[in-house]
């Protein structure tokens, strides 16, 4: 349980007597309940992202970033932690559970990301130029990610002009350890202008449970022919850029893959370059019969 969530309780969160709930509003409402602790005293509460829910209609989610400063006898602990609260009308609640699937909508929220995400180190397909950015956080064992991330390399790639691809690393070790040894082996191939491989490694099955990086390097020597040592993987700026796009993917509260922004916004439907396709790349199933 986060620490607001200790020190408001939910029925105090239920009780917020407003017309509508401003930014300003949950500000102040956010002070008192952490200024009704006297052993805390509060230097910043901002708000970081508000954004509207497409369900439940009607509500909306703050991502809100506080700093305060805990006193235990004589010393004093200064914390910074970010939290979401939701508001409707005149009610804010510290969560929200969606009674069918028993799930959080607070583990549903993805911040917006900025223009340093369309950074070179990270361009994949189409023209830096393009009118739309893509960017997506993938893990190339994922299968979910084997189904999406694909299709964005070819639409950035048939329409360069409409589409710019930006590709960032989130492996998901737990569950796919191989994915850790294959994510730098492409960090290490693209900075020698093999992005190709990247396409080629996610058509190919592999030991998602092998977790000798020398294994999986076999593995990718045998079915792709390309010959790499855990030396070169492992060289000291490949292990940091893997690491710098974790803690990028742990800022915007990414927490699984793949991750799709459409022009800096969070695309839960992982879709909506669609409707900006050309019209004949974009029929419908009743259009083409």
């Amino acid at each position: 349980m986060s620490l607001t969530l200790r020190l408001l309780s939910v029925s105090a969160a239920l009780a917020l007597a407003l017309s509508a709930a401003s930014e300003k509003d949950v500000i102040k409402f956010i002070k008192r309940g952490l200024e009704s602790n006297p052993t805390i005293k509060v230097y910043e509460v901002k708000i970081k992202e508000k954004q509207e829910l497409e369900r439940p209609k009607g509500w909306e989610a703050y991502v809100v970033d506080f700093t305060i400063g805990i006193r235990r006898g004589s010393q004093e602990q200064n914390i910074t932690q970010t939290d979401i609260l939701f508001t409707h009308d005149r009610f804010v609640a510290p969560d929200l559970m969606d009674i069918k699937t028993n799930r959080s909508l607070k583990d549903r929220i993805v911040l917006s990301l900025d223009e340093s995400y369309y950074d070179k180190a990270h361009h994949l397909y189409g023209s830096e130029r393009a009118k739309h950015k893509i960017v997506v956080f993938s893990d190339p064992l994922c299968p979910f990610c084997r189904e999406v991330v694909p299709r964005l390399f070819d639409v950035a790639k048939k329409h360069p002009d409409l589409f710019a691809l930006y590709y960032y690393h989130l492996p998901i070790e737990s569950l796919h350890p191989a994915s850790i040894p294959l994510a730098k082996a492409i960090i290490y191939l693209k900075a020698k202008g093999n992005k190709e491989a990247i396409e080629k490694i996610y058509k190919t099955d592999f030991d998602y449970e092998e977790k000798d990086e020398k294994k999986v390097l076999q593995e990718l020597h045998k079915k792709l022919g390309i010959r790499l040592t855990t030396a070169q993987i492992n060289e000291p700026w490949v292990v940091e850029e893997l690491e710098q796009d974790r803690k990028k993917a742990k800022k915007l509260m990414i927490r699984g893959t793949p991750a799709v922004f459409f022009d800096g916004k969070f695309d839960r439907r992982r879709n909506a370059y669609e409707k900006y396709l050309p019209k004949e790349q974009n029929l419908t199933k009743s259009e083409t019969k």
